[in-house]
């Protein structure tokens, strides 16, 4: 009988113990969300003025990524194999650095909310 008293009071003092603690979570204030931190604040400082000249690398690359698809149909057209290779070699590495630019631009923007 004293076993069965002892853990029906610890039962019973263990959920008003929870209850408690969820009424006091329940009546405080919810945090406040914490604006941007010190690094990213410098990390803003230091890329958002680049934004304008990543726009501009953007287009330039958008501009050569279409050059060279251009280029290699006419050397297609021309059966020129060893420069489509060339081509094709070119536009690999104007794509890549195209995506780059397209990730920085979007890292920028999601880290400073411009």
């Amino acid at each position: 009988m004293n076993l069965k008293s002892l853990v029906a009071g610890a039962l019973v003092a263990g959920i008003a113990t929870v209850g408690m603690g969820g009424a006091a979570f329940a009546s405080s204030p919810p945090p406040k969300p914490s604006t941007t931190t010190s690094r990213d604040s410098e990390f803003c400082e230091k890329w958002v003025p680049r934004l304008p000249a990543l726009d501009t690398q953007r287009i330039r690359d958008e501009q050569q990524i279409d050059d060279l698809q251009k280029a290699i149909e006419v050397a297609k057209d021309h059966h020129r194999e060893d420069l489509v290779e060339a081509l094709e070699r070119q536009l690999d590495e104007a794509q890549r650095d195209h995506a780059t630019v397209l990730v920085e631009i979007a890292v920028i923007h999601l880290r400073c909310h411009v």
